[in-house]
């Protein structure tokens, strides 16, 4: 049969096959295309692919390999021993020092120069150093005139004159608005001592004002003056003079020395000063020349070459909202002309919390020139919480001058240009500011003014409520001038933009754009306009953004074109969308003209807004911002509020933050953190940063030579501690506001891995701030109209809300409305339940109602008049009666079949009985058979009855119940007071003996010892509590000690168990006894320790607290004699716990051990054991105490026991104090007696 033929074969035949050649139809390289549904790259996804993290690791792997070469030739060599295991290798080593120079070196931190570079002082030192040296930061170099001079004799404050040359009085020398503003704080802070109950002269400020006016200075020679400063010395040849000189030395330079020097402060307002330099090179220079001086005088480093600063590292403290341009510039400085071995860079707040170990802080540092708030949680930096204001310690010092010329200063020529006079500004503000209202008054005070090549002058001057209001500055920065603070701005230092998108890419933070949106553009501050010098601020930043491809500007088109309005939909063209002025809505459809337009800046990138804010809802608002609706973070932030830096150094400052940030948040628990009483505030964050620099896990951080060649500033993206990345924007809007909300709404995602803002416009905006105060209403629930026309509504609302009704203390007298004696006057028994229930007269017991006639909501006298009703159910109740009586008179009633018994009452005591015998029957079954019908309880259910036998845990369902023992009271374990003590011990009392449990605890005695002169106190105590229980506190129990007794020998504790179990039959045998010096039978016990009462609890009830011994007579040891084997009875046995005792052990007393015998206070040290069986007298109080809870055997072996009291033996039993350990007697010898033993 021949097969059929395949596809192939018969195209083979028809010659159709197709056959391939191997040549490709054409030369040109071809592409497979990419997959676009499903296609993966991992390009800059692992870190080996990042040069950083591979270089690092590569350097590890080799300081590892040379580690394990260097182990093994020191064997060979019989240098070390060998040992087990692996060696942990550190990793203190940076990346490329090869040759180990800073090896071993990093843990102590005497290679590691911190520096942290501030407006007015630099705090620079190495890491193993405790404190850091403190250098100004200022330079001073050669030039033909001095600073002073350069202002063409314009003093500072500015005091303008008039157009003759005469100059103002002093009430109008700064201007209208900077009088109306001090006069304002002035009359505020009177008001605020007023109601603090302070005293306020009237005249106070007429008093300073005339001292002032009639002061004159006294002369004092330079010679005779003890305190005279040692100006900075000039080689007399001007020409020798050095070029520069830096630190200290510059600001002790005479204004008037040959040749002439002029400072230069290159940090000013925590920006880099552009106003007084003309280039880059030069601003940087002069940091740089700072530093090498600091690092070679303060330091004493002397570091010339550039293989000697490669040994060194240095750790860089820069802002929290650092400007990215300056440090990529200190970067360079750093690397390329110090020639340091390796970098890294550290933010304030992060410093500040490692110097003061907070791992969640709200930091404030208040600084010379700025103020930075931020908040810090796990050594991170809430980005969006950060906030820098404009203003510091120098604002109180000009501010503080500029008072006190107001009050007629007698020092009118003050200038603080002149260096003299800026050094004695700032030593009046340190001696005298304060935030204390007490301090506030008129004080006489004294200051010297020395000038270089003058006498000495000492002025004498008083000074009123000045001290006080110029700190309260940062509380209304209004006070402050802020005129040409912004002047030069972006002159010299451009801002950095992104090398792909063209924008900023400076920090952002929405807590400094809230503060910036309320504050107006600086046209003017303080009634003063702007300098004429200051450039005119460009929102835009097409001109100096570096040019973008045409990929790049066509995707941010793109991305404009998507932004929706505020409400969701897109903008229409027309003009029927309302819009508010200054905020226009950018047109987004593409129009020719608004291609071209410039992009506008957001808040945080305008250079013309300077962002000036009180500091204290400066606080809250980046407390808000970095909480976000988390109530837990906001509660601990505003509990964590650290206030550190040299400018919030003023006395009662803290306080007075805290009492205004409470007044604004009058609900929150706001605390001022106070640093560690040892470290300067001023210096806090230098120690964070030199702890950071110390730590092994910081080498991520670490920039090294190698690095920095290949990468450059690239670097800081992968090696910083912060956010050194770029924050693009999803758009920007041409010509209009713009705003970033900070995902303020859910928390959660604000930190998560990546960061997205979103950029709206605002169509409606109210620039008017919030009311200080919130009106407040009554919180009423209404329902309709309808409850406010019930009878029971006033009685509702007057249980809700109680009434606020105040008397008048100076002789009105309260109107009682409602009739009830004492309630307006705080008694209100008269409205409470009578603690006593009254007797009732039983004509009235007809009248009374049973419980189920009361649940019954039909009742037979519901249609009777309240007249008539008393009379209707008496004649009911008395013919019941009859019909009771007389069983003719009885009618039958008509059941129906579905007519209802009335429920029985839980409350009736027939029913509780039946419902406890119900449990007795279902766990005893046997015994309901022969009980009479009313002994019986109550039937049983099934689920009742399958629950008793399948028992369940009400916790865990999956236990199973191991044994059942019935609960029995133990009667012949009565003890003389029928109660037992729980005692409980603070600490151990003995040690372990060999890993074990010591049982000398099991026999262990105490015996309490009276302190007279202590519990004659106590009784004071007590008696003051009863008399004035408001005024004195409850002083607890009765004070008293205790003797810690343990037998003297461990192996005597198995023979004093035998001797107290009662069951024992040689129990009262002289056998197992040792012997005292008297060869009496005995068990020496020993003081092991003085015990005092901690806390003493008294039960009301005994049965609350119960203590249970499980006892089973076939698992009980057949050695051990036990009355509860005699009887054979399983049984969990309850006793009742009436006092709980916590102990704790006595301190050793002044010059005497704790445990020293003291027998003046009734301390013994060692006491003899006997054991005995009980008396008459002890076996009859316990038998008393049984029979009241066994009636069986109360009428039966009781009545046969005699009664040994002569007197009435319930009142003596009663009150008798008996010993808690069962046939137990202990004789206690005196000292002398224990010495012979």
């Amino acid at each position: 049969m021949v097969g059929k033929k395949s596809g192939k074969a018969l195209l083979r035949e028809e010659g159709l096959e197709r056959t391939d050649n191997n040549m490709d139809l054409t030369s040109w390289p071809q592409i497979n295309p990419i997959n676009q549904k499903n296609y993966y790259t991992d390009y800059l996804k692992r870190d080996d692919q990042i040069l950083a993290y591979r270089l690092q690791q590569e350097e590890a792997r080799n300081r590892m390999t040379k580690a394990a070469k260097d182990r093994d030739r020191a064997l060979a060599l019989g240098r070390i021993a060998q040992t087990d295991g692996d060696v942990e290798m550190t990793e203190d080593q940076p990346i490329g020092e090869a040759d180990g120079d800073l090896q071993g070196q990093d843990t102590t931190g005497s290679k590691i120069v911190v520096i942290h570079l501030g407006s007015q002082n630099m705090r620079i030192g190495l890491a193993s150093d405790a404190l850091p040296k403190t250098v100004p930061m200022v330079i001073a170099k050669r030039a033909s005139r001095s600073e002073y001079e350069e202002q063409g004799g314009e003093p500072r404050p500015k005091r303008p004159r008039l157009d003759d040359e005469d100059e103002l009085p002093p009430e109008k020398m700064f201007g209208d608005a900077f009088a109306h503003e001090y006069t304002t704080m002035s009359a505020d802070l009177k008001t605020r001592m007023r109601l603090n109950k302070r005293r306020v002269l009237p005249n106070s400020k007429e008093m300073v004002i005339n001292y002032n006016r009639r002061t004159n200075p006294e002369t004092i020679s330079e010679l005779n003056d003890p305190l005279r400063i040692d100006w900075t010395e000039l080689p007399s040849d001007p020409k020798k003079a050095p070029a520069y000189i830096t630190g200290k030395e510059a600001l002790r330079i005479p204004d008037n020395s040959k040749p002439r020097y002029k400072l230069h402060w290159p940090i000013r307002y925590g920006w880099c000063n552009e106003k007084d330099y003309s280039s880059k090179r030069h601003l940087f220079a002069d940091i740089a020349l700072i530093l090498s001086d600091a690092v070679r005088t303060q330091l004493n480093l002397p570091l010339t070459t550039r293989s000697q600063w490669s040994a060194y590292g240095c750790v860089m403290v820069i802002p929290d909202l650092y400007e990215r341009s300056c440090v990529t510039e200190l970067l360079e400085m750093i690397m390329r002309d110090f020639g340091f071995g390796r970098v890294c860079f550290f933010q304030e707040s992060l410093a500040a919390s490692f110097g003061t170990s907070s791992s969640q802080a709200c930091i404030v540092d208040v600084g010379a020139q700025k103020t930075s708030i931020c908040c810090v949680e796990d050594g991170m930096c809430i980005e969006d919480s950060r906030v820098n204001l404009k203003y510091g310690g120098m604002d109180v010092t000009d501010t503080f001058i500029k008072m006190m010329l107001f009050d007629h200063f007698p020092y009118y020529d003050i200038d603080l240009h002149r260096r003299y006079d800026f050094l004695l500004a700032e030593e009046l503000k340190q001696k005298f500011c304060t935030m204390n209202e007490a301090d506030v008054s008129p004080q006489a005070y004294e200051f010297h003014v020395r000038a270089s090549g003058q006498d000495t002058r000492k002025y004498s001057f008083k000074c009123h409520d000045e001290v006080f209001l110029a700190p309260m500055g940062f509380f209304r920065p209004s006070i402050f001038d802020y005129s040409g603070r912004l002047c030069g701005r972006r002159k010299i230092l451009d801002r950095s933009f992104d090398l792909y998108d063209g924008k900023p890419n400076d920090p952002r933070s929405s807590a400094q754009a809230d503060i910036l949106s309320l504050c107006p553009p600086a046209s003017g501050t303080n009634g003063i306009a702007p300098d004429e010098n200051q450039d005119k601020p460009n929102h835009s930043y097409e001109s100096r953004r570096p040019p973008t491809s045409s990929v790049a500007r066509h995707r941010r088109e793109q991305e404009i074109a998507k932004v929706p309005s505020i409400n969701g939909t897109p903008v229409p063209d027309g003009a029927g969308t309302p819009r508010t002025e200054g905020t226009p809505v950018p047109e987004v459809n593409g129009n020719a003209e608004n291609d071209d337009a410039p992009e506008i800046l957001p808040l945080e990138y305008q250079d013309d807004r300077l962002p000036i804010f009180p500091l204290d809802s400066a606080i809250l608002t980046s407390v808000a911002y970095a909480a976000g609706n988390d109530e837990r973070r906001n509660r601990d932030y505003l509990g964590g509020i650290l206030v550190i830096g040299g400018g919030g150094q003023i006395p009662g400052f803290n306080t007075y933050l805290e009492e205004k940030l409470r007044a604004m948040r009058p609900n929150k628990e706001i605390l001022i953190a106070r640093v560690p009483r040892e470290l300067d505030p001023q210096v806090v964050i230098w120690k964070g940063a030199s702890v950071f620099g110390k730590l092994a896990v910081t080498n991520d951080s670490w920039i090294n030579q190698m690095e920095y060649d290949r990468l450059g500033s690239r670097l800081l993206a992968y090696k910083s501690s912060c956010s050194f990345h770029s924050f693009s924007l999803s758009a920007f809007h041409a010509k209009a506001d713009t705003y970033t909300a900070a995902k303020m709404a859910n928390p959660a995602e604000s930190r998560a891995a990546y960061k997205q803002d979103m950029v709206v416009s605002i169509r409606y905006r109210n620039d008017l701030p919030p009311p200080p105060m919130l009106p407040k209403f009554l919180n009423i629930e209404t329902g309709g109209i309808d409850q406010y026309l019930t009878t029971g509504y006033a009685s509702s609302l007057a249980r809700k809300e109680e009434p606020n009704i105040e008397v008048d203390a100076e002789g009105g007298m309260p109107i009682d409305m409602i009739g009830i004696p004492g309630y307006f006057l705080g008694d209100e028994s008269a409205i409470l339940a009578p603690d006593e229930r009254p007797v009732l007269d039983p004509a009235d017991m007809a009248l009374m109602a049973t419980p189920d006639q009361l649940r019954n909501a039909t009742s037979k006298t519901q249609q009777v008049s309240f007249l008539r009703r008393t009379r209707y159910i008496s004649t009911t109740d008395a013919a019941r009666a009859e019909a009771t009586r007389n069983p003719a008179l009885r009618t039958k009633s008509k059941k129906t079949p579905h007519e209802k018994q009335p429920p029985v009452s839980k409350d009736d005591p027939a029913h509780i009985k039946k419902y406890v015998q119900k449990g007795f029957d279902i766990a005893y079954p046997e015994s309901r058979e022969g009980d009479a019908p009313e002994l019986q309880g109550l039937p049983a259910t099934t689920a009742e009855i399958d629950a008793w036998k399948t028992p369940v845990h009400p916790d865990d369902p999956s236990l199973k119940p191991l044994d059942f023992y019935p609960l029995l009271p133990d009667l012949d374990g009565t003890t003389d007071s029928g109660n037992y003590i729980t005692v409980k011990f603070d600490k151990p009392p003995l040690p372990a003996v060999n890993g074990k449990r010591d049982d000398r605890i099991d026999v262990s005695l105490l015996t309490a010892v009276t302190n007279e002169a202590a519990v004659k106190a106590h009784r004071a105590k007590v008696e003051l509590h009863h008399k004035h229980p408001e005024m004195y506190p409850d002083p607890g129990p009765e004070p008293y000690e205790l003797d810690f007794m343990i037998p003297q020998s461990q192996s005597s504790v198995s023979r004093i168990k035998s001797k107290l179990e009662d069951a024992n039959p040689s129990k009262n045998s002289a056998d197992g006894y040792e012997q005292d010096s008297s060869g009496n039978p005995c068990f020496p016990y020993e003081r092991h320790r003085i015990y005092g009462l901690s806390k003493m609890g008294v039960a009301d009830d005994a049965y609350r607290s119960i203590a249970i011994s499980l006892f089973d007579p076939d698992t009980t040891s057949s050695s051990r004699h036990s009355r509860l084997k005699a009887g054979g009875q399983k049984a969990a046995y309850y006793y009742p716990i009436a006092q709980r005792m916590t102990l704790k052990p006595e301190r050793k007393r002044e010059g005497q051990d704790s445990n020293a015998a003291d027998t003046e206070s009734g301390h013994i040290d060692k006491l003899n054991l006997f054991v005995r069986d009980p008396d008459e007298e002890e076996t009859y109080k316990r038998a008393y105490l049984k029979s009241a809870s066994d009636a069986r055997y109360r009428e039966g072996a009781f009545k046969d026991l005699a009664n040994p009291f002569e007197e009435d033996a319930e009142q003596e039993v009663n009150g008798s104090a008996g010993v808690t350990q069962e046939e137990q007697q202990i004789p206690v010898q005196d000292d002398d007696a224990m010495d012979e033993n």
